[in-house]
């Protein structure tokens, strides 16, 4: 059974989403989920839970990064197993994506909570990208701290800008920086604050230049503290997907010749991060590998996992 045009349709504003954090992603991916369970065309259980399937297989590729997907997709399948006629899948599948978005906000609120607790009281921060939990930790701890953040504009989408103006607009002394700045600016911060699109065998993957905010840090000797609910914790051997090329005029302007490399996202290992806070602990990077393990997914999402780490396309430096 191949997904219909306009199921397909359903996915399409998904994909086109190139700004929002993971957070985000994942509670539009719920809707688009919730929505494909009632439009499958399917007179049994099975047949509800194999179109779920293929659907959420278009959904996990269009923001492959996202591992809240992952795990979001995931519940729904396992949701709708043995489920009672095809109407009961549906229903299953239905409540199954209402939990995760349901989640999503209790998670991002607990996550938000245990971050700022362990926010530096003076001195500044700094982040890049636009993390709706990393906003959520740095207005929650603002009647707490007294020191500033710096945002990284994050290039070439400068996303940057939109979590400067919610934090300005909030009050919390905020300036914004060009990404290039990152070296000279991390060692007079008291922290690097970073979100997490998922978190794997590479390690943190984030917007591209989370990696030389935590390289810098490490110099510096300035922690690294990352602010993640555990739905973005993959199990261990799932790839992580880095090569995604992104279009090339986001950048600079086509000259003949010259090629654009421009992808949005990269992995800092675990062991350039001090810690990991989530809804139910601060881990350590030990703590996260421990976790990892006890993490299972269907045999279809694994199986789009593995075709998907052997189809990554070439890099441009090559």
């Amino acid at each position: 059974m191949d997904p219909s045009p306009r199921l397909d349709a359903l996915v399409a504003p998904l994909r086109a989403d190139v700004v929002s954090g993971a957070a985000v992603v994942a509670r539009m991916a719920c809707e688009v989920m919730r929505r494909a369970a009632g439009r499958i065309d399917a007179e049994t259980p099975e047949e509800v839970r194999a179109g779920l399937a293929q659907v959420g297989l278009l959904v996990l590729d269009a923001q492959p990064a996202m591992a809240p997907l992952v795990a979001l997709v995931s519940d729904i399948l396992d949701a709708v197993e043995g489920a009672d006629g095809a109407d009961g899948a549906r229903e299953a599948a239905r409540s199954a994506a209402d939990a995760f978005r349901a989640g999503l906000e209790t998670r991002s609120q607990v996550v938000a909570a245990r971050t700022a607790a362990v926010l530096p009281r003076s001195g500044a921060i700094l982040t890049l990208s636009s993390s709706s939990t990393v906003r959520g930790a740095l207005l929650h701890g603002a009647g707490r701290r007294s020191g500033r953040v710096v945002v990284l504009e994050s290039r070439p989408m400068q996303e940057g800008h939109l979590l400067a103006a919610a934090l300005g607009k909030a009050g919390v002394p905020v300036t914004v920086a060009v990404d290039a700045a990152v070296a000279t600016l991390v060692p007079r911060c008291a922290m690097v604050l970073l979100g997490a699109d998922s978190v794997g065998d590479l390690g943190v993957v984030n917007k591209v230049g989370s990696l030389a905010a935590a390289e810098a840090a490490r110099r510096a000797g300035v922690p690294v503290v990352v602010a993640t609910d555990e739905t973005k914790i993959l199990p261990i051997g799932f790839p992580q997907h880095l090569a995604d090329d992104r279009p090339g005029d986001e950048v600079c302007r086509s000259q003949v010749g010259v090629k654009v490399w421009n992808r949005y996202f990269e992995a800092v290992p675990l062991d350039a991060v001090t810690s990991l806070v989530t809804e139910a602990a601060t881990l350590s990077p030990e703590e996260v590998e421990r976790h990892r393990t006890g993490i299972r997914v269907p045999d279809e999402v694994r199986a789009w996992a593995d075709r998907r780490g052997l189809g990554d396309p070439p890099d441009l430096l090559i």
